[in-house]
């Protein structure tokens, strides 16, 4: 890019794959959002009123943005680009998505990097093939009020298993279910396998 093209791009404004920055304040958030959607530029150096103001790029600058990138799980993909007194940071759209820094999971929504509620995370977590629809904990179900003991003593039957330790232990062995505070809480395979009426929980 040069300077005619950053100027091009900076009149045109913040959009879904640009954002301007005066300096390094926040800045992991807009890396993780933009490796979370399409990929996209952060110019920095750039007030948000698109006045060019500058900055001094040194070693050490670029140093500390890569450090912030390398804080991100997993580490997203950026290239630094110096054009005249302002650095670029071209951040590629992440090929293990989700990525996550301190603050959380992000997004790009328009011109801002949106902060994603826990549903919005799951959903994007399922949407990414991260989360199998088998592990998801079903809160609908509650144990041992919805627990179909015969259907658990014929799966131990068939499958062959001896009946050693408490229900609880062999449920949790089976990663049908996980315990949270002294609570048991299901799966939708635990749900699929021991729900007096599956159907119920799972359309």
């Amino acid at each position: 890019m040069d300077e005619k093209e950053l100027k091009i791009l900076v009149e045109e404004g913040e959009g879904y794959k640009v954002e301007f920055k005066e300096s390094l304040n926040g800045i992991e958030k807009d890396i993780v959002a933009f490796a979370n959607s399409s990929g996209g530029k952060i110019l920095l150096g750039v007030r948000d009123n698109g006045v060019i103001k500058g900055i001094n790029i040194t070693n050490r600058l670029k140093a500390q943005i890569q450090d912030i990138a390398s804080n991100c799980r997993p580490v997203p993909e950026i290239l630094l680009e110096r054009v005249g007194n302002v650095l670029v940071i071209n951040v590629k759209e992440g090929t293990d998505k989700p990525y996550e820094c301190s603050s959380g999971f992000y997004k790009r929504i328009g011109p801002v990097s949106q902060k994603l509620k826990r549903d919005e995370i799951i959903e994007f977590f399922k949407s990414e093939g991260k989360i199998r629809f088998d592990e998801l904990i079903n809160e609908k179900f509650e144990y041992p009020k919805d627990f179909d003991k015969n259907r658990f003593r014929k799966f131990l039957e068939l499958a062959g298993l001896s009946r050693f330790g408490s229900v609880e232990k062999i449920l949790l062995s089976l990663n049908v279910a996980e315990k949270q505070e002294g609570k048991i809480y299901f799966n939708n395979a635990g749900v699929l396998f021991f729900a007096k009426e599956p159907q119920r929980f799972i359309p």
